[in-house]
């Protein structure tokens, strides 16, 4: 009878164990997080409204603010022609030194994406150009007051969080910042190569850093630091905007 028992009880821990060390397989497959689907788009900004429609946000933070938003074409009439164009409208969207209402202020005039899913390696792919004629010995426009752009995300949420001024919000994570140093295109008779574009000009942005794929969004920042009516910064364009997926790939 005892001999029977252990037998019993022996056969019973094994059958125990397997069912202990298949549950653990069945728990490890589960923490196995899905792969992130294809968030890519692309935005032309061919009108203010249907990019609106589409979930992007203008905001203007600027320290003290000013009138200026991001608008059609930078104002009317346009500025310049777009870099690419659908429709019958200006086709890009700009925004200027009225963002501050002072003669030297912070300019932080804000175009905030839709939500999407961010994941390392994600690319924001765009076209921008300052306020200057492409040929300024021609036409005499020899100045770009120094203009400035950042390209952040908000890897914390989805939220609308853009600060004020100098503060960021939740916007903290600058992944690509064209002019940091306030060079203006023209110097002398050369143009500085390291100024903002005079031409529509293609960057790229990568995202980086992020320890899982989070929902959150990007944006672009209209920043300049001593900005205004009487002091640097005039104006940006911003077109065909690209967010190309790292699951595209």
């Amino acid at each position: 009878m005892l001999m029977r028992k252990l037998r019993f009880s022996f056969l019973a821990v094994i059958a125990i164990s397997i069912i202990v060390l298949q549950s653990c397989k069945d728990d490890s497959s589960l923490l196995t997080k899905p792969a992130v689907s294809d968030q890519s788009f692309s935005e032309e900004f061919d009108t203010a409204r249907a990019a609106l429609n589409r979930g992007w946000h203008f905001i203007n933070k600027s320290q003290p603010i000013g009138p200026g938003v991001w608008q059609q074409g930078g104002g009317i009439p346009p500025w310049f022609q777009a870099y690419s164009s659908h429709g019958s409208y200006v086709g890009f969207i700009g925004a200027d030194y009225t963002s501050t209402s002072a003669g030297q202020g912070v300019i932080s005039n804000w175009l905030v994406s839709p939500p999407v899913v961010l994941q390392n390696g994600d690319k924001i792919i765009f076209y921008t150009k300052a306020l200057v004629t492409e040929n300024p010995f021609v036409t005499g426009d020899s100045t770009d007051w120094a203009n400035r752009l950042q390209v952040a995300i908000n890897r914390y949420n989805d939220g609308l969080n853009v600060g004020s001024g100098l503060d960021m919000g939740d916007f903290s994570t600058v992944i690509l910042d064209i002019n940091p140093f306030y060079n203006e295109y023209h110097t002398a008779s050369v143009s500085s190569p390291y100024a903002y574009p005079a031409k529509w000009t293609r960057f790229e942005a990568v995202v980086y850093g992020l320890t899982q794929p989070v929902k959150g969004r990007f944006a672009f920042r209209y920043f300049v630091e001593g900005g205004g009516n009487n002091g640097r910064a005039n104006g940006v364009a911003v077109d065909k905007v690209s967010f190309v997926s790292a699951s595209h790939h």
